[in-house]
């Protein structure tokens, strides 16, 4: 899947304090109290015997989770605080901040029973998170208060519990936001495929990537059970096809590896026409061995109320074993999420150039959130910005060579597979470029 990670309670939590310079610690009673997550709808309590999360929004601020003071106490062995009164914690290059609140914000309650199985609330609840946590309304010409009006006059308190799953999972797929969409209650799950199944149950995604391993490379190489496969299409050209970004450990270790078999040719194409995302990190540990000297590749921010907070600048150091000729990308709109991330950083690098169709247009990690009555669903908060400055939301990023592929995912992947059948556009125009 194209989700990529987010925050779990189980990573440490380092906090940064600046008084005079010097770093002070705090014993954990300091951190009692009410905390503001700054950019995810979220607020944390902290007493002695229980941490608790709550999803919170002007409409209304009700428990996430749930854990014991001692598990959290155990799992932050180390806490500090900033000199404006926040904690941190950082995954992977991700920097959170919470903010101490004065009091327990007055919205912040369990919820009854008649709220949590309530469909006009839990349809408030929903708008609300988006109208105030969605990062791009304007960019994909969305009217979210008409949206509203739409939807509301479209089902009552007496609605199904499925058929109002089915309304509120159309009200956000209006987004056409690969990173906004619900998950599929267990409850619903026969329904819901039953409602959805294809005819056409061809895995055109797989038998697209084995072809062009047939038609193209000697002495393939797999690894993960097809994560990455690579090898030689001639002594001239490595070819690398990286089919997700899914964490795996030994990741530097694999790419040296490819870096290695390909060390004497001219040029190395990596295919990306058919990953689906993952995580942000894979990508840059991934490119490191194909740059020789440190840089900007990226900046990011997140939503908050009127505007953004969390602006960071994301940096990438070169492998020791690397690979710094020229490299040809080959992109598609199946090309998502984590992986675009990863093109969006090389667009600093002045060995890499891209063939293919604009990428999918969906950056931003995935806020996870779940309604009162329990159905999960997740929405794009974060901006991924160049160092340039532009924002490749919606539209994707566009190549340097374009190959007019299908924008539907499915036809794209049909139409490729056919097309193979000749030869691969965008790894032809890659060996013309090389002459």
């Amino acid at each position: 899947m194209f989700r990529k990670t987010f925050f779990i309670i189980t990573i440490s939590i380092t906090i940064i304090c600046c008084n005079n310079s010097k770093k002070e610690k705090l014993t954990k009673a300091d951190l009692n109290g009410y905390w503001e997550q700054q950019g995810e709808g979220e607020i944390i309590e902290i007493n002695d015997s229980l941490v608790v999360s709550y999803h919170s929004s002007s409409f209304n601020c009700y428990p996430n989770w749930k854990i014991s003071r001692e598990y959290f106490n155990n799992q932050t062995p180390t806490i500090t605080l900033n000199d404006d009164g926040s904690f941190t914690n950082k995954e992977g290059f991700t920097v959170h901040t919470y903010l101490k609140l004065k009091e327990k914000p007055k919205l912040c309650a369990d919820l009854t029973e008649n709220q949590k199985n309530n469909n006009t609330y839990n349809f408030e609840t929903l708008w609300t998170t988006f109208n105030e946590q969605y990062a791009f309304f304007r960019e994909r010409n969305i009217n979210w208060d008409l949206i509203k009006l739409k939807y509301k006059s479209k089902f009552t308190d007496r609605t199904e519990p499925f058929q109002f799953y089915l309304l509120l999972e159309k009200m956000v797929l209006e987004l056409k936001d690969s990173h906004s969409d619900f998950e599929v209650p267990d409850e619903f799950d026969v329904q819901w495929h039953n409602l959805n199944k294809k005819n056409n149950t061809i895995d055109y995604r797989t038998l697209t990537q084995h072809k062009i391993l047939k038609k193209y490379l000697k002495n393939v190489k797999k690894y993960n059970d097809g994560q990455i496969y690579h090898g030689l299409i001639s002594n001239e050209i490595g070819y690398v096809q990286l089919n997700s970004m899914e964490e795996i450990d030994d990741i530097h270790a694999i790419t040296d590896s490819i870096v290695n078999e390909v060390r004497n040719t001219k040029t190395c194409i990596i295919d990306l026409r058919f990953n689906d995302g993952g995580s942000d990190l894979f990508g840059l540990d991934f490119l490191s061995h194909f740059i020789d000297k440190p840089y900007d590749v990226y900046r990011k921010k997140r939503r908050f109320k009127d505007g953004f907070v969390g602006n960071q600048t994301i940096k990438i150091e070169p492998s020791k074993n690397r690979y710094i000729k020229k490299i040809y990308l080959l992109t598609s709109s199946y090309t998502v999420s984590a992986a675009e991330t990863t093109i969006l950083a090389t667009l600093n690098f002045p060995n890499f150039k891209r063939i293919g169709s604009n990428t999918n247009g969906a950056f931003s990690d995935i806020l996870n959130k779940s309604l009162p009555n329990g159905w999960n669903y997740w929405l794009s908060n974060e901006v991924y910005e160049g160092i340039n400055g532009k924002n490749y939301e919606v539209h994707g990023i566009p190549p340097d060579y374009k190959i007019d592929y299908p924008r539907e995912k499915e036809q794209f992947l049909k139409s490729l597979y056919f097309e193979l059948d000749n030869e691969d556009r965008a790894i032809v125009k890659a060996t013309e470029l090389i002459k």
